[in-house]
C-alpha cells in the first residue's frame, strides 16, 4: 500500500504535463496571421470600407500583436457570421457588438477592460475567444491584464 500512496501522485503529475494548451492550436496558428473578426460598433470598433477597422478596440489588437510580433488578418462581417466562424475556430478572437447579456454562451470570454466610449469616459469591454483555447485565453488575458486594457 505504501508504494502505491508514493507511485499514485507521481503519476498524477506526469499526466498533468502540457497545461495549458489549445485543443486547435490557436497559438501556434497566431504565429501565421492572427485572423481577428471585426464588427462595426462605434466607437469602439469603427469598420469603414476598404479600410483598417478603427476605434480603441481595434488599437488594443494591435497593441497585442505587436507586443507578440503577429500580424493581424482583419475580417469584417456581422456578429452572427463573425461568432459562428469563432467557434468553428477559423478566428482568433472577435472584436465589436459584444454585450453583458450576449447569448453566446459556448464562446470564451476575455478578462474585462476598459476603453474610452464616445465621451471620453471609460467603458467595460470584453473580447469573444475560441472555446477551449486555454494556452492562446491565458495569453490574451495576462496581456490584457498586464496593460490593463490600454492601447499602448
Amino acid at each position: 500500500m505504501p508504494r502505491i500512496s508514493i507511485l499514485l501522485p507521481c503519476l498524477c503529475l506526469v499526466a498533468c504535463g502540457g497545461y495549458p494548451r489549445d485543443t486547435h492550436d490557436s497559438s501556434e496558428r497566431a504565429h501565421a496571421a492572427m485572423r481577428v473578426g471585426v464588427s462595426h460598433d462605434p466607437p469602439y470598433v469603427v469598420a469603414a470600407a476598404g479600410q483598417a477597422p478603427s476605434g480603441p478596440e481595434p488599437a488594443l489588437i494591435e497593441a497585442f500583436a505587436r507586443a507578440h510580433h503577429l500580424q493581424v488578418e482583419w475580417v469584417v462581417d456581422g456578429h452572427e457570421p463573425l461568432m459562428t466562424a469563432l467557434l468553428d475556430h477559423r478566428l482568433h478572437m472577435v472584436v465589436g457588438g459584444h454585450s453583458a447579456a450576449s447569448p453566446w454562451k459556448d464562446v470564451s470570454w476575455s478578462r474585462r477592460y476598459v476603453v474610452p466610449d464616445a465621451r471620453g469616459r471609460p467603458t467595460t469591454r470584453r473580447l469573444a475567444l475560441p472555446p477551449a483555447e486555454n494556452a492562446w485565453q491565458l495569453q490574451v488575458d495576462h496581456w490584457l491584464h498586464a496593460h490593463d486594457g490600454v492601447p499602448r
